[in-house]
């Protein structure tokens, strides 16, 4: 048996990947499926099972499957065509709501039959589509409810317009339709960001590398071309293209975007080597060993899209409740007709109640409870340092029970920091300081770097002779005297003892050593007070590092946290949040590397510092800021987010419990029948998204 992947095109909510599965399940030979609606793939375990037997399965369904290696999807050209959707409903839908702006103009009746009928019919035809095909197949979903709304409120609307009424309802038929696209192409935009984030994740590694060949020529050629056995030189500050292994020179690489290690690795040969890593302080030769799909970052590309493949969705509460709402209604409609028929002994008086009845349950507050909330959080939450990728998570933020951390780059600065200085002969440590930064001027090293950082309010002078000496140091002859730079061992000095996670690099001439510069990856300043406010919210925290145990431990005592694990790779990131999951726990968790990109997509909430574009794009949920503070205001905002949605979707249900009744009962003919379901249904909008705006407060 062997797996094929295929593209699924008409899914629109989490109904609808029950749907295909059961479709494609239901065929002879097939042993497994697996629907991933953010990706809008399909994953099927079969033994011979022709495609056109699954083509045919789905599309009864009213689906279309597709063969990703045959025809290739226009992603982009999807999400233009959805916000031309947008738009051309708005500029046709402001006109008809100009009186409820408070303008002294109302379009002519006829003129508003037509601009609503465009709306409607026009870009809102993908509702009508959608519920038509699955009407077909004797089921029902939100697009279903929205159709019906729609289309009911713009046929009565031309009714009462024959019938000369003052105030035909069109600009209701035409802002439902209006409001519903704009959250249609908002969820249609998320949907396609999982496939970002796999390509990201691969872009890490060079798509070019420079090939030797038998002679040690070189040549640019594609990294795809490689074969293993292979031999590629990496150049200082060059990312590596491929795995391998070192055959020649030597260098420290760095990792810590991949294994969560601050300090970089020294290379020798025989050392093994990631495609993704940074080479600094000298070129090397590395073996191929795999290249593209083989490498250790494809291998992590597929473990993000499982994890997201593999997520519990929650279902929107509209889209659960439309099953039965929906036929509920039409059904309610009926009776209410045969009744009134039968008792008033005419049709004309009976199907005003009717009516009255489909109009006034119309979905409008019911579709836009959760969007336009979702809408006016985006923007807060923007505002507070904080990207929303996938609305969901928002949502699940609110319910997070647990905090899962990385250490280095999110508890920590990410970087090293000199944190002492030791005075040998010098006795001054500005000039340690001063002389050990005119070493580093042009290095790229993050270990020079932190050193230049703490030098860059002095004046450094100048270096000749400069030499560098991978894996131990550099030298340079500065005012006649020559200076070495680097560890102690290889200077050749005994060196004081380092603090637990520290590393030490030592200054010297030719006959003593000058001093010693401690540098550390320091804990964030605001780490420890965003960590109390969590606990007092009720919420557990762990600590997860690729680090070494005993500096993860260090962090997690210096910070409070009681679980502590270093050493973790990717896999058993992801394993100890499933390992949460399955207890019952709301996980949240927040890194910033690349090995991190796993447990973000398995996570409830998964969220991103700031940085990396491939992690980034993996979270739902980003840090625009640096630092840990914005994620006390995502988690308030998105308590606040929830409140709200609840409050909406109690107003859309209770509006339509109370009214609904009412209206089968003929109660609201004298007050207007349809003519105030009309308004109401308007009222209960304007109060949805009112009440929504909130949120736009920070």
């Amino acid at each position: 048996m062997g797996h094929q992947t295929y593209r699924v095109e008409g899914m629109t909510c989490a109904s609808c990947v029950r749907r295909v599965e059961k479709a494609l399940a239901s065929v002879p030979g097939v042993a497994e499926v697996q629907v991933n609606l953010a990706t809008e793939e399909a994953r099927v375990l079969a033994e011979g099972v022709p495609s056109e037997l699954l083509e045919k399965a789905v599309a009864d369904r009213g689906y279309r499957l597709v063969n990703p290696s045959l025809e290739v999807a226009d992603v982009s050209a999807e999400l233009r065509l959805g916000l031309l959707r947008v738009v051309a409903a708005w500029v046709l839908t402001l006109p008809l709501m100009l009186p409820m702006l408070g303008v002294g103009f109302q379009v002519p009746g006829l003129l508003q039959a037509i601009l609503s009928g465009v709306v409607v019919f026009g870009p809102g035809g993908v509702f009508f589509a959608n519920a038509l095909k699955q009407l077909r197949h004797r089921e029902t979903t939100m697009d279903t409810l929205v159709a019906l709304g729609a289309g009911v409120s713009w046929f009565y609307g031309f009714a009462e317009l024959v019938r000369d009424a003052p105030h035909p309802p069109f600009e209701t038929a035409a802002a439902l339709v209006a409001f519903l696209l704009v959250g249609k192409h908002l969820e249609a935009r998320a949907r396609h960001r999982a496939t970002d984030a796999l390509e990201t994740l691969l872009a890490l590694a060079p798509p070019v590398a420079v090939k030797l060949d038998a002679k040690g020529q070189e040549s640019l050629v594609l990294t795809g071309m490689l074969q293993p056995g292979d031999r590629v030189k990496v150049t200082p500050g060059s990312a590596i293209p491929v795995d391998g292994t070192v055959v020649g020179g030597q260098a420290e690489v760095a990792e810590a975007l991949l294994t969560g290690e601050p300090m970089p690795a020294p290379k020798a040969p025989g050392a093994p080597v990631l495609a993704g890593a940074v080479v600094h302080g000298g070129a090397l030769v590395v073996e191929v060993a795999g290249v593209g799909q083989a490498t250790w970052l494809a291998k992590l590309a597929a473990q993000v899209a499982e994890a997201q493949g593999s997520r519990a969705r929650i279902q929107d509460l509209a889209d659960r409740v439309s099953a039965v709402f929906v036929p509920a209604i039409l059904g309610l409609a009926a009776v209410t007709l045969a009744f009134w028929w039968i008792h008033a002994g005419s049709f004309a008086q009976a199907w005003r109640p009717a009516v009255t009845v489909l109009v006034i349950a119309c979905p409008c507050a019911l579709g836009l409870a959760t969007p336009v909330a979702v809408a006016a959080a985006l923007g807060t939450a923007a505002r507070q340092g904080l990207l929303v990728r996938q609305a969901s998570a928002l949502e699940r933020l609110a319910a997070v029970t647990d905090v899962v951390l990385d250490k280095t780059g999110t508890l920590t600065e990410g970087r090293p920091e000199v944190i002492d200085i030791l005075t040998l002969e010098t006795g001054l440590s500005s000039e340690v300081l001063r002389l050990a930064a005119a070493l580093e001027r042009d290095s790229e090293h993050p270990i020079a770097r932190g050193i230049l950082g703490a030098a860059k309010s002095l004046e450094l002078p100048r270096v000749d002779g400069f030499r560098a000496h991978p894996g131990g140091g550099v030298e340079g002859v500065i005012q006649g005297r020559r200076l070495r730079l680097g560890h102690p061992g290889w200077l050749g000095f005994a060196a004081a003892a380092a603090p637990e996670g520290a590393t030490v690099v030592g200054l010297a001439d030719d006959r003593a050593l000058q001093g010693m510069l401690v540098l550390a990856d320091r804990v964030r300043p605001e780490s420890a007070r965003v960590l109390e406010v969590f606990r007092r919210r009720g919420i557990t925290l762990h600590l997860l590092s690729g680090d070494r145990p005993e500096a993860a431990e260090r962090v997690g005592r210096a910070l409070g946290i009681t679980e502590v694990r270093g050493g973790c790779g990717p896999a058993e990131k992801r394993a100890r949040i499933q390992e949460l999951q399955a207890e019952g726990r709301v996980v949240a968790f927040v890194g910033d590397g690349v090995n991190d990109a796993p447990a973000l997509a398995q996570a409830d909430a998964g969220i991103a510092l700031p940085g990396l574009a491939a992690t980034q794009v993996a979270a739902p949920l980003n840090l625009l800021r640096e630092g840990l503070e914005p994620l006390l205001g995502a988690h308030r905002l998105a308590l606040r987010t929830r409140r709200v949605v609840v409050q909406n979707l109690a107003w859309a249900f209770g509006y339509n419990l109370v009214l609904v009744p009412l209206a089968a009962f003929n109660m609201l003919d004298r007050f207007g029948g349809p003519m105030l379901a009309g308004a109401a249904m308007g009222l209960s909008s304007l109060t949805v998204v009112l009440n929504a705006l909130r949120l736009r407060r920070a």
